[in-house]
């Protein structure tokens, strides 16, 4: 694979939309000094256990969400990876949200950075560089899916809906930051509460996404254990979503999550893709291996090989890559920043499926004579 770790230039804040205007909107979303979110104090979230959940208007899912966005700002700073204006922006909002919420003692300051990152990367959170290459593998996978469905074929459909999914604890900018190709939607997985907070701050900045694109904001919390099977199907088609077209998966934030929603996860996910659709994302560590100790895992079994199971049981041919492997260095987070997957859909989606099934067996008992020959 090349190297992305210098490649994800639509990333930063210099990227541009497709018709060659400066993505960067100075003038309508106000960017901030790049000081201002790194000046100011590091925030944790009390659990429902440590306080009482009605002495704050805060949900649990928005805290992670918050947490999560922090974390990646935090990440960012380390590592020297400038975030992208809207990114920034949305951090800048939620300190200031924090800060008035600290004032009326919902939430608490912790001045150690360092402590703060540790304990968000152990809730499996995804950082900036990992988000980085999350960004240029899915611009990558979209123009190869436009490659072989469009342009070898000669067929013009810019019409033709193209589909993003991403599943992020939330406050996601992919739908602005990155210059998707037009005819392309933006479906966010997030909490509702989540929604309602990053689409208010957005929308009080103007930002929008390129032209000829759309954000379609879906609230349901994928990642909660909570989420019952086959919701997330009912939500993304009201939300337009078509399992017939084309699509790529992003997943971020997951390497926390349990097994078991893991496994519903991928499973409704990838019945939801067509063939030839794309999914990528943060290896989770429950399956990282047969043991709790990753590392011997990883020495005694090909690298990801469970995650790899778990995608050619749901009809995706995939590959796993360390972060080193991709052209970083090592952040000292082996355990939760390891690495990232990569899958091709190759057989159809689940509906698709059960239409030819439902045809076969038309044809077959109503349609047709003894040897299926239409009558």
């Amino acid at each position: 694979m090349t190297s992305v770790a210098h490649c994800s230039w639509y990333a930063r804040p210099s990227t541009r939309l497709s018709d060659g205007t400066c993505r960067r909107r100075a003038a309508t979303v106000g960017r901030p000094p790049r000081v201002t979110w790194r000046a100011r104090p590091v925030y944790t979230f009390a659990t429902a256990a440590d306080s009482d959940p009605s002495a704050s208007s805060v949900s649990p899912e928005l805290a992670k969400a918050r947490s999560a966005l922090l974390w990646r700002a935090t990440d960012a700073m380390a590592t020297d990876r400038p975030l992208d204006v809207y990114t920034e922006a949305l951090v800048c909002a939620v300190r200031e949200d924090l800060e008035q919420e600290e004032g009326e003692g919902g939430l608490e300051s912790d001045s150690s950075e360092t402590d703060h990152s540790q304990s968000n990367v152990s809730d499996g959170l995804s950082g900036a560089e990992l988000s980085a290459a999350l960004d240029h593998i899915a611009f990558d996978k979209i123009q190869s899916i436009m490659e072989i469905l469009e342009v070898e074929k000669g067929i013009e459909v810019m019409g033709t809906m193209r589909q993003v999914v991403v599943v992020s604890c939330g406050f996601d900018s992919r739908a602005f930051r990155v210059p998707w190709p037009r005819g392309t939607a933006v479906f966010e997985l997030s909490h509702a509460d989540t929604h309602q907070s990053s689409n208010k701050i957005l929308k009080e900045l103007k930002v929008k996404p390129p032209r000829g694109c759309s954000h379609r904001r879906v609230g349901i919390d994928v990642l909660n254990d909570n989420t019952k099977f086959s919701d997330l199907e009912e939500k993304l088609t009201r939300a337009g979503y078509s399992p017939e077209v084309p699509s790529v998966w992003i997943l971020q934030d997951v390497c926390g999550i349990s097994e078991t929603r893991w496994s519903e996860l991928i499973e409704e996910a990838c019945d939801l893709m067509c063939a030839s659709s794309e999914i990528i994302g943060h290896l989770p560590e429950v399956r990282m291996g047969d043991s709790s100790d990753v590392e011997n895992a990883a020495s005694s079994s090909p690298f990801g090989r469970l995650i790899l199971n778990d995608l050619a049981t749901n009809g995706v041919r995939g590959k796993c890559f360390t972060m080193a492997d991709m052209g970083f260095s090592d952040d000292g987070n082996e355990k939760t920043q390891t690495g990232i997957f990569v899958g091709t859909k190759v057989r159809p989606s689940l509906r698709e499926a059960e239409y030819y099934a439902e045809q076969v067996y038309l044809v077959e008992n109503e349609h047709g004579d003894e040897e299926g020959f239409a009558s």
